[in-house]
């Protein structure tokens, strides 16, 4: 089978999940799979730098046009037009690349490889089978809900979670044509060696849906009880190279600045070495999407505490150790009572990596978005 997909390549976490597919299905079928790729205009600095994955992919420059809510309706107006027929063309550039594939996967993210990038490629006619995996919503498309019955041109549609498979009902779309596929982790083997601190993801923005107030609250409450055996909070994401000021502002004021390690944005690389030294990871999300973590935290021995939200109960399963949302006491007697539970801590791990092992592994991925391609190819010779 002849795969092309179209998706960010940058050196984040979404490069990094298109690579892990891309390695997983390549093992699978013995053949490249090829990257299409272009500047999406996030501002983030390794997308500045072009900092990609590695040089396999087929990469061009295009215009942006960012989207935001003018208070001129005119003028709204105008720069959501402007905005389609740019990307209309940048869709172009794509079908260019497409070659002979039989099947072209598009990673829906923000911006170049958002919803309008998308449903314009959509209403586009080709030759092969369309699969579209849904990472998130963005603005235009929550402002604008009629636009996602566009969806329904696709051959098929992954998301990473059952809530985002629902809520795509919601908006029109055909609950037959989703697949829910979780997101994949490299299976390394468990290191050894002591292990300390307590790892937080703040993912692309910093304070959005991830809970941080909640556990700069609960940490807080944390070194009441444990004064200096208090672990250090580690922080990476995709939000920037330097720490947001409002979150440095918030740790010094709940009296926990000194307790934090500022990683903010690492490599992937990186990232995976952090969490083999961590004791605990901690997520307390109100939204957004928390399996990258989560996956990396199960595949490398570390225990999750975490809501019932983000597609954290998708990845965890039941190996997640639960609290309430917007709860720091809770989140604080959790934290202090796993801290203090070798026995439980070890359980967790077992069953996790056994979990990441067989539903996780970027094989297990590969092989379930392979079969999602073959229904899309079915959809497309019957249509």
């Amino acid at each position: 089978m002849r795969i092309k997909i179209i998706s960010c390549w940058f050196a984040t976490s979404y490069g990094s999940y298109t690579d892990g597919l891309r390695q997983g299905l390549e093992r699978k079928l013995g053949n490249e799979v090829g990257i299409i790729a272009s500047n999406c205009g996030c501002g983030d600095p390794i997308e500045i730098q072009r900092q990609f994955q590695d040089k396999r992919c087929d990469f061009f420059e295009f215009p942006n046009i960012d989207y935001f809510k003018s208070p001129n309706p005119t003028k709204y107006w105008l720069r959501n037009q402007a905005r389609n027929l740019l990307y209309h063309e940048r869709v172009k550039q794509y079908q260019k690349r497409e070659g002979d594939a039989e099947v072209i996967h598009f990673q829906q993210i923000l911006n170049a490889t958002g919803s309008v990038p998308l449903f314009n490629w959509l209403k586009m006619p080709s030759n092969a089978a369309r699969v579209v995996t849904v990472h998130e919503l963005d603005p235009y498309q929550v402002d604008f809900p009629k636009s996602n019955l566009t969806y329904n041109k696709a051959d098929r549609i992954i998301v990473h979670t059952e809530a985002m498979k629902e809520k795509l009902i919601s908006l029109g779309v055909t609950h037959e044509r989703i697949d829910v596929v979780l997101h994949g982790v490299d299976i390394r083997p468990m290191p050894d060696g002591m292990r300390e601190g307590i790892i937080f993801y703040g993912g692309h923005t910093l304070n959005k849906g991830k809970g941080l107030d909640t556990l700069f609250k609960a940490m807080a409450l944390v070194k009441k009880q444990l004064v200096s055996a208090t672990p250090v909070l580690t922080i990476h994401g995709h939000y920037g190279m330097d720490t947001p000021t409002e979150s440095l502002q918030a740790a010094s004021e709940t009296g926990i600045a000194s307790s934090i390690r500022w990683l903010n944005q690492i490599s992937h690389e990186a990232v995976t070495l952090e969490y083999q030294k961590a004791l605990l990871c901690v997520l307390p999300y109100t939204g957004s999407f928390a399996g990258y973590p989560a996956a990396i935290a199960m595949a490398n021995g570390v225990p999750v505490i975490g809501t019932r939200r983000a597609g954290l109960p998708d990845h965890l399963g039941d190996t997640g150790v639960w609290i309430k949302e917007n709860d720091p006491e809770e989140l604080a007697t959790t934290i202090v009572a796993l801290l203090r539970n070798e026995e439980q801590r070890r359980d967790i791990i077992t069953r996790a990596r056994a979990r990441a092992e067989k539903l996780l592994s970027w094989d297990a991925i590969a092989q379930k978005t392979l079969a999602s391609y073959e229904k899309a190819v079915r959809t497309k010779t019957q249509s």
